[in-house]
């Protein structure tokens, strides 16, 4: 049997039907790939569906009693074999040349620590006029790439050389969802680490997938709320990565100070959208800043 050249992990939680679809695009499994599906925490019913789904298309399963996806993929860390560690989102679709542009790219870049490539959308509803163009980006999409070299891949397209990932220890416990606590960076964390390490991170536009985006998402409490976390999750981030907070903390207190009033205007009203926004990244950057225990916050 040929040694295995490369592990795909797909951690999920609550979205069975999704991950059959993540799963059916893959394709017939192949001796020198393995599959490994991590559900982390999701109700019985679901986990159930999950447990029958996996064995059908050769995957390996493992299940978390808990939610937080850095768990999650941690564990299929520890678990995987392969010399590389590709990881997708249950709700991504791997484009049918996928594989094979991932493998080609490992095989012509040997000092490549990490790589990521495109997210292409698949809105259930449309995206509404009113969303602000600045902030596709929170939908985890990568669509418009102007320097590859700049860009830090999504972890929903993202593969690691895996004795690489393994000695950094990983992804961040601080960091990453858990349940409906809209933490995120775990992967620009570790990206950050490897770049600063010296290590190669390449972008390649050319490994695709297609990211399946809830309608529900599409309104504007879901939007103020990402953004809240998302300024919870920078500060957090760079807590984490050892960088001064202070000066960054200054300019968002006076930021959140001057838009202060925008906090009490009706939480699924568009109007002012991209200035509430700014507020919520502000605040819950200054919270993130500020808190000890980020598994302790509550929502907004």
């Amino acid at each position: 049997m040929p040694p295995i050249t490369l592990s795909i992990a797909i951690c999920t939680h609550d979205r069975g039907a999704a991950l059959v679809r993540c799963l059916g695009a893959l394709g017939t499994p192949r001796p020198d790939i393995e599959i490994i599906v991590v559900d982390s925490g999701s109700s019985p019913a679901e986990a159930e569906a999950i447990a029958r789904t996996a064995p059908r298309h050769g995957a390996q399963h493992i299940r978390l009693t808990a939610t937080g996806v850095s768990a999650a993929r941690n564990a299929a860390l520890a678990a995987a074999t392969g010399g590389w560690i590709a990881y997708l989102d249950d709700d991504a679709i791997p484009a049918p040349d996928w594989l094979a542009v991932l493998l080609d790219t490992i095989a012509h870049n040997p000092a490549l620590a990490a790589t990521g490539g495109l997210i292409l959308p698949r809105f259930q509803s449309s995206l509404p006029s009113w969303w602000p163009q600045s902030l596709r980006a929170v939908l985890t999409i990568i669509d418009d790439v102007r320097s590859a070299a700049d860009t830090e891949p999504y972890a929903a397209n993202i593969a690691f050389h895996r004795e690489t990932l393994a000695a950094f220890g990983g992804f961040p416990a601080c960091l990453g969802r858990r349940g409906t606590c809209l933490l995120s960076n775990e992967e620009t964390y570790v990206i950050r680490r490897l770049r600063r390490a010296g290590l190669l991170v390449q972008f390649t536009p050319e490994l695709v997938v297609h990211h399946d985006i809830a309608g529900d998402r599409l309104c504007p409490d879901w939007l103020l709320r990402r953004q809240y976390w998302s300024g919870v999750s920078e500060a957090v981030m760079l807590r984490a990565l050892g960088e001064r907070c202070l000066p960054k903390a200054l300019r968002m207190a006076v930021r959140a100070a001057s838009l202060a009033p925008l906090r009490f205007w009706p939480a699924g009203s568009t109007r002012h959208i991209g200035r509430r926004c700014a507020a919520a990244f502000a605040f819950g950057f200054m919270r993130g800043t500020l808190v000890e225990d980020v598994g302790r916050m509550t929502l907004i």
